[in-house]
């Protein structure tokens, strides 16, 4: 028993989100009942004085932050998060938003630098993401800002940026004019 209180504890560590007692019986191949126990122990485990704590929500368990030590752990990530976006990557960052489904070659022509290191950061940050690829040799892809991106900068849509139409790069002047939005999702659901 032990051993499946420490193997769910790992995997909500590791995890990071919400999963139910069931999935997690069906991948560890145990019974779910067995599970629900573990997890019982693992709330005794977190005393009120912990860092950590184990909620569940609508029948849905967690490993979340002790909100008792929430000031000192938004300061880290406030702190964290002022600090990981280079100038280089909020140059482009803000070249994608003003110039969705551009390519990385467009990008780099604006900037005059390379961009590959720039656009896997925000890539990882999810702030952007791919769009499509162009029918051209080496397939380039093309990006444009997440939902992140808003959230992060309190917009609803990519328009209400500051002076956008005044300066995003037209269409005619892009090399992804359009693109099949279906084809796209397929794509998206295939990766899945």
């Amino acid at each position: 028993m032990e051993q499946l209180n420490n193997i769910i504890e790992a995997i909500l560590f590791a995890l990071g989100r919400e999963i139910s007692t069931e999935e997690i019986a069906k991948t560890l191949d145990v019974e779910e009942d067995k599970v629900k126990e573990a997890v019982e122990f693992l709330k005794d485990r977190y005393t009120e004085n912990s860092g950590v704590k184990l909620i569940n929500v609508n029948g849905m368990i967690q490993l979340v932050t002790n909100n008792k030590y929430y000031e000192y752990v938004n300061k880290f990530v406030e702190n964290t998060k002022k600090q990981s976006l280079s100038v280089s990557a909020q140059e482009t960052l803000a070249i994608i938003a003003y110039n969705p489904k551009i390519t990385k070659t467009e990008i780099e022509n604006i900037r005059g630098v390379n961009s590959d290191f720039a656009v896997s950061r925000l890539l990882e940050c999810g702030l952007i993401e791919e769009v499509a690829r162009l029918n051209l040799p080496g397939r380039p892809a093309a990006y444009s800002v997440t939902n992140e991106f808003l959230r992060t900068c309190g917009i609803e849509k990519i328009e209400d940026l500051p002076e956008y139409e005044n300066i995003k790069i037209k269409d005619e002047q892009m090399l992804v004019s359009d693109y099949d939005k279906e084809e796209n999702e397929e794509k998206k659901q295939e990766e899945e």
